[in-house]
């Protein structure tokens, strides 16, 4: 049963994608795991939360026919969007039209299915708005869900199962100690009755990450912990190799505020001297020539070297890269002048292979870490305006 859990955040995953790239306009989410932080420019101009007097979103009083009815119209509109802004503005206001379509339906007399049909509309729509942190969405969700669990109608409360896991993840800091740990208790049961599915470790290794980037970093690394536990006293060869993979994972989550160590070989094939590095802050980049986030990071990362590398700031990239060709012709290009680390004898061909991305359990890119004068991480994502104001705490301002 845990296991069609996860096939349906997978699926509500990419239902959350589908649905805003339909509407034609940019998608940034996160999976459902890490919830967009939009930059102030494109923040709704609307919350979602006040009532609705438009018509053009406006939920009709009506049968549940006739509702269902304006709903389809609604997700059938394809308007033209002056900027970005209104395109999320549009799709706020869309989903909140959901929301209230539902719990209309949801409070007339009607068959067990479109009732369930209507819940599925509303915590759908509540679901796609706490994934992208759009106003307290997740406490509604978290409330709406635990009111349909209780409903009388049992294709009703049966809806809810598809939502429980991603709801909770988003309520993550409401949750108690209990409450977080019968939900890893409920990962760890779902990775081991599906006999270490893909799909379920993969959600296993989202979660784990939700956990860790909300600050419950022990909580992270005793699942990951635990999983590697279990995959290495398998009998299957093959569950067996997961091991490796979540014992990275488990050192990942427990990065913040550890020492951070270091190790492989440079452009020139020399050993890296990490401890070269002490009493700088370094900023450990994990990224590939072919990452579109890690090229467009760049200039931000080139342009805060520029200001701080006098005052102490210095870059560790770690190639992904597939072979070394590609990696030397950027290099170049672009005059990076900061260590790589890449090792073309494990590399070549499967760029994912370095051991320090192994050790760490680097599963996507970049992966920005920022580490102190001393050697410890401070920073899981030090990316965007983020490193900026990371180094002038640190460093103080740039002159």
């Amino acid at each position: 049963m845990e296991s069609l859990l996860f096939s349906h955040l997978k699926t509500l995953v990419r239902q959350i994608a589908c649905l805003f790239m339909s509407l034609g306009f940019p998608v940034l989410l996160a999976l459902a795991i890490d919830p967009l932080v939009s930059k102030a420019q494109d923040k709704p101009e609307s919350n979602g939360n006040q009532v609705e007097t438009d018509p053009d979103y406006a939920v009709p009083n009506g049968t549940p026919e006739e509702i269902m009815e304006f709903v389809n119209e609604l997700k059938g509109r394809r308007p033209k969007f002056a900027n970005r802004r209104e395109s999320i503005d549009h799709s706020v206001r869309m989903y909140r039209a959901f929301i209230v379509a539902g719990d209309k339906i949801l409070d007339q007399e009607t068959s067990a299915k479109v009732a369930a049909d209507a819940a599925q509309l509303k915590l759908n729509a509540l679901t796609i708005l706490a994934a992208n942190n759009i106003g307290d969405a997740a406490t509604e969700a978290m409330d709406a869900a635990k009111k349909l669990k209780g409903d009388e109608r049992k294709a009703v409360s049966k809806v809810v199962d598809q939502f429980w896991t991603p709801i909770r993840i988003f309520n993550l800091p409401k949750l108690s100690d209990a409450e977080r740990k019968g939900l890893t208790d409920e990962v760890l049961a779902s990775v081991t009755d599906s006999h270490f599915s893909r799909e379920t470790v993969g959600s296993a290794s989202q979660i784990g990450d939700a956990l860790a980037n909300r600050g419950y970093t022990d909580e992270a690394g005793t699942l990951f912990e635990r999983l590697a536990k279990v995959a290495s006293e398998s009998d299957d060869e093959n569950i067996q190799s997961n091991a490796k993979r979540f014992e990275g994972l488990g050192r990942r989550a427990r990065l913040p505020g550890q020492f951070m160590s270091l190790s492989g070989k440079s452009l020139n094939r020399e050993e890296f001297d990490w401890a070269s590095y002490r009493g700088k802050v370094v900023l450990v980049d994990f990224w590939a020539t072919w990452c579109g986030p890690c090229i467009a990071e760049l200039p931000n990362v080139k342009a805060n070297y520029d200001k701080y590398h006098s005052k102490g700031f210095e870059v560790v990239g770690i190639s992904l890269d597939r072979s070394r060709e590609p990696l030397d012709k950027f290099i170049e290009k672009e005059e990076i002048p900061w260590a790589q680390l890449y090792d073309e004898e494990i590399q070549n061909g499967k760029g994912w292979n370095h051991p320090m991305a192994e050790y760490f359990g680097i599963n996507a890119i970049p992966a920005a870490i920022l580490v102190d004068k001393d050697g410890k991480v401070i920073s899981m994502r030090a990316r965007g305006p983020e490193l900026p104001k990371l180094l002038e705490e640190l460093l103080g301002k740039a002159e």
